[in-house]
């Protein structure tokens, strides 16, 4: 089918595994914001900026999805993918230097945390649709090959970064990254192929026949999909304790992904070199995560494994909070198991919305969802640095477990309501 397809976009399988490859080490670079834990402390220390107003430029990251979305999609449907790919890759780029640039903290938070973080979220909608195009039959299997290998990316950034700061100093590290990464996002991006040529109708037509394959091969039958509408779904419990279910079950991945270097550092006074590479532990758990726990779903459903990562994550941690104290070896074990879970969860995310609710309001409940995703990404990070070791983890733990329970109780909900309508779709 995939052969079909690119024959009939004019793509050939050289053009088709060059862009893979392409895609792959462009996800890898423009996740930069994950690898901020290893700045808090040498900015802190170099230019004397509050702690709090660094971790907050990830926080302020959270913000830019919806815009970045919002105005990238319509900029893709003028312009094309690989144009709005391009634009978004050189800005990334340059963001990074001028946040080394940055003569005060603000400057820094604008760079990264929002000229940055628009251009990271433009990349990542304009590689989805261009996913969308050159796999539409192997989506799902290139979706998790890219969350994993961008997560496994913060494994290998981390220490690099760790050895730029230790080389040069901080401020010239993140100058000479943006520049490499500038060159390499230009360059990726021009070997990437749009075999839609920015044509809307050809790219539907790509679409339509990978939905013909699909009921072809025996998916769902049209009366088992989800058919709850947008102002159902508002008005509906299920998906507010999905959005709830969110932020309680995601808090410990946004304590450790900006704070895990100082929390690291405070609590086992180990070195700035050892705690880049507990952050590199972190992101190589994250790109594991992705692939297995989505695989998981795959066989029991979404809400069922976020029920599960939500109760087994909340006893570890909790075990973490009362006899892991001192043990350094241990965190870092959890630190690669939360790592592995939140990348995990922030993957189900999306299925959990297309499995429940009609496919035409998919954006509209993804929407509402991003907001407890920015909620959490405010919260968590300054969580992290106000609270000490142990209650933070014991908070952090029981939080898990009500998570685990909330996505269960939204799979009761949303079972009880297509069975009330007579509609056989599955939530699981």
């Amino acid at each position: 089918m995939s052969n079909r397809l690119s024959l009939r976009a004019g793509l050939s399988r050289q053009a088709q595994i060059i862009s893979f490859i392409m895609i792959i080490i462009i996800g890898i670079i423009s996740n930069y914001i994950y690898v901020l834990a290893v700045y808090v402390g040498p900015l802190n220390e170099t230019h004397g900026w509050s702690m709090n107003m660094i971790v907050a430029t990830y926080s302020l990251s959270m913000f830019c999805e919806f815009p970045a979305f919002l105005f990238g999609g319509m900029f893709v449907n003028k312009f094309g993918m690989k144009k709005v790919l391009t634009f978004c890759g050189i800005l990334y780029g340059l963001a990074i230097l001028g946040s080394g640039l940055a003569p005060n903290v603000i400057t820094f938070m604008i760079c990264q945390g929002i000229l940055g973080s628009l251009a990271m979220y433009g990349i990542f909608l304009a590689t989805l649709s261009l996913i969308n195009a050159l796999f539409p039959d192997r989506k799902g299997l290139v979706m998790g090959i890219l969350y994993g290998s961008q997560a496994a990316g913060g494994a290998m950034m981390a220490p690099i970064a760790s050895y730029f700061i230790e080389s040069f100093n901080v401020s010239m590290a993140l100058i000479l990254q943006g520049v490499i990464f500038t060159v390499i996002l230009f360059v990726c991006c021009l070997l990437v192929t749009d075999p839609t040529k920015g044509d809307k109708e050809l790219q539907a037509k790509i679409q339509a026949e990978a939905d013909e394959a699909e009921a072809a091969a025996g998916q769902k039958s049209e009366s088992a999909r989800p058919t709850m509408r947008w102002k159902k779904a508002l008005a509906h419990p299920a998906l507010w304790l999905i959005f709830l279910s969110i932020i309680f079950i995601q808090l410990i991945g946004n304590v450790l992904i900006t704070d895990i270097s100082v929390i690291a550092e405070a609590t086992y006074h180990i070195s700035e070199v050892k705690s880049a590479w507990l952050v590199s532990a972190f992101s190589i758990g994250a790109g594991i995560g992705g692939i297995v726990i989505g695989f998981i779903s795959d066989k029991i459903g979404p809400y069922r494994t976020t029920f599960y990562v939500g109760i087994i994550d909340g006893i570890l941690l909790a075990i973490l909070a009362f006899a892991g104290g001192d043990n350094f070896m241990f965190f870092a074990v959890i630190c690669i198991i939360q790592g592995f879970t939140y990348n995990g969860i922030t993957a189900l995310n999306p299925i959990m919305a297309t499995d429940a609710y009609d496919a035409r309001d998919l954006g509209t409940v993804m929407a509402v969802t991003g907001i407890s995703v920015i909620i959490v990404g405010v919260l968590g990070p300054q969580f992290g640095i106000l609270l000490p070791f142990a209650p933070m983890m014991q908070v952090c733990a029981v939080s898990s477990v009500i998570g685990g329970i909330l996505a269960a109780l939204a799979a009761k909900s949303l079972r009880k309501y297509y069975k009330s309508i007579g509609i056989s779709c599955v939530i699981r």
